[in-house]
């Protein structure tokens, strides 16, 4: 059962009181280990992230593997191209002592990963609605998309990470890469990378792409680039804001 093939009767299913019970004991898990981990220094942190790094990878094998025994060498993604599989590339990056290569990972890490996770939790469309609860693939997306949650507040709670507006510049470098990449083997293998060849079932993505296939997978990618870093870094301005003026309020 736990490497079984796809079967919808036994999934565990979008949207059902399971997935909600799943869902509320990785938020537990994440915000009790960011509690127990938010006193680490730097060699911590970066060993921490390399150790999430390399499990995700070969949680990542495993997947390839299952995939090509269980239904052919056609099914298997050799090159994982989409966006929480980013998450897999930037930690390869953090370990380069280039400060170029590891801000891009990183910055990934903290605008693109915590985002597309919550992005992910709020839309299970992979593997949840195919496989049950204790199956490998669900159990596997659980723990990946909880910890790009848990490493992407890690870096910035602990200050290994301080978030910069400039770093949008080597984050759309990653990111457009990949998207040029993922269009590219879309055409040729007639595949959905990245998701930006086909619309998912929300209304406004089933719109677009009526209203023009042709440059739908370019508004998504471009949206897939921009969106998450400047939402994400509002979100973390609007925080360091308050933050400061409560420090002012105080030493008044």
């Amino acid at each position: 059962m736990f490497f079984a093939p796809r079967n919808k009767e036994t999934a565990l299913g979008m949207y059902t009181p399971l997935y909600f019970i799943a869902l509320a004991v990785c938020i537990v898990l994440i915000i009790v280990g960011l509690i127990l981990s938010r006193k680490m220094n730097k060699k911590q942190v970066y060993k921490t992230l390399v150790i999430i790094g390399i499990f995700l990878w070969i949680t990542e094998i495993i997947k390839m593997i299952f995939y090509f025994v269980t239904y052919g060498l056609e099914d298997v993604d050799f090159i994982p191209l989409y966006f929480c599989s980013m998450y897999m590339y930037a930690s390869a990056l953090i370990m380069f002592k280039n400060e170029k290569l590891k801000n891009t990972g990183l910055s990934f890490m903290f605008f693109g990963g915590i985002i597309g996770a919550i992005v992910f939790f709020c839309y299970p469309s992979a593997c949840v609605p195919n496989y049950p609860l204790f199956h490998y693939m669900t159990l596997r997306t659980f723990i990946y998309h909880s910890l790009m949650i848990y490493a992407g507040f890690l870096i910035v709670i602990t200050g290994y990470y301080k978030p910069n507006a400039k770093h949008f510049f080597h984050y759309s470098i990653f990111l457009g890469i990949a998207f040029i990449l993922a269009y590219i083997l879309n055409i040729a293998l007639e595949d959905n990378l990245m998701y930006i060849m086909k619309p998912i079932k929300i209304a406004i993505s089933q719109n677009a792409y009526n209203w023009n296939p042709t440059l739908y997978p370019f508004i998504v990618g471009i949206l897939e680039i921009v969106g998450p870093f400047w939402a994400t870094y509002f979100i973390y301005w609007l925080v360091m804001k308050i933050k400061n003026i409560n420090k002012k309020t105080e030493n008044v």
